[in-house]
């Protein structure tokens, strides 16, 4: 079970990994973030005292596509803690799939940017908590609050929470990663860089699947109520 809970834990990084990479090639090539908002909600009240309506429209639109998409995910996963049983795989698979059907059909298109966020948003909404801790997987302003929060508590003496903070501060660094090789990678392949991200969506959707039946067993051992905590 151990070698299950890592496994699953590096996948959830994985995830980490391409939500850094999606955001800063999305930063390089629309100048927006698809993953994180507060930034946009305030260039809302500036644009509107400015009378900058369209882009006002615009930054709403980019809002109202990760609300989306995490209501979609929502919808279709469903519970609180991370799951073995519900369908991650077929969700990213989606993603990959869907990034990779945009881009060949419209890739010029605000429809093909106005997904980036939508996909994010199914993303991030995947996962609600990871053995109590929130995973997030598409920024990292609550991981660093979440860090800091756990090593207070470890201050305080509760020892157990020292893993948490190695999972907030690696989930960082990893995010870091994805977005140091999705800028490198856009200036080296331009407007390619999303058929990389489609296909390392679906690789990442396939490992899923490979886990999935490669621990069948688990999925019987209880009743349709387990999860890992």
């Amino acid at each position: 079970m151990r070698v299950l809970h890592r496994l699953l834990l590096n996948w959830i990084y994985m995830l980490c990994f391409l939500g850094g990479f999606i955001n800063t090639i999305s930063i390089a090539k629309y100048s927006y973030t698809v993953s994180h908002f507060t930034g946009h909600v305030s260039k809302v009240a500036i644009n509107l005292k400015e009378g900058n309506f369209l882009e006002v429209l615009k930054i709403i639109s980019i809002i109202f596509s990760f609300v989306l998409g995490s209501t979609i995910s929502g919808y279709l996963v469903g519970g609180r803690e991370f799951n073995l049983k519900k369908r991650y795989g077929y969700c990213v698979f989606t993603l990959g799939c869907g990034l990779l059907f945009f881009y060949i059909t419209m890739k010029d298109n605000l429809i093909f940017f106005y997904y980036l966020p939508f996909m994010i948003g199914v993303q991030n909404g995947l996962f609600i908590s990871y053995k109590g801790v929130v995973v997030r997987t598409s920024h990292v302003s609550g991981n660093l609050t979440d860090a800091g929060v756990y090593v207070g508590h470890y201050l305080k003496g509760r020892k157990e929470e020292k893993w948490k903070v190695y999972f907030c501060i690696f989930t960082v660094l990893i995010f870091l990663l994805g977005s140091f090789l999705g800028i490198e990678c856009y200036y080296l392949l331009r407007d390619k860089v999303f058929i990389v991200a489609g296909v390392g969506y679906i690789l990442i959707a396939c490992i899923y699947f490979s886990l999935r039946h490669r621990y069948r067993h688990v999925l019987h051992l209880t009743d349709e109520h387990y999860h890992f905590q």
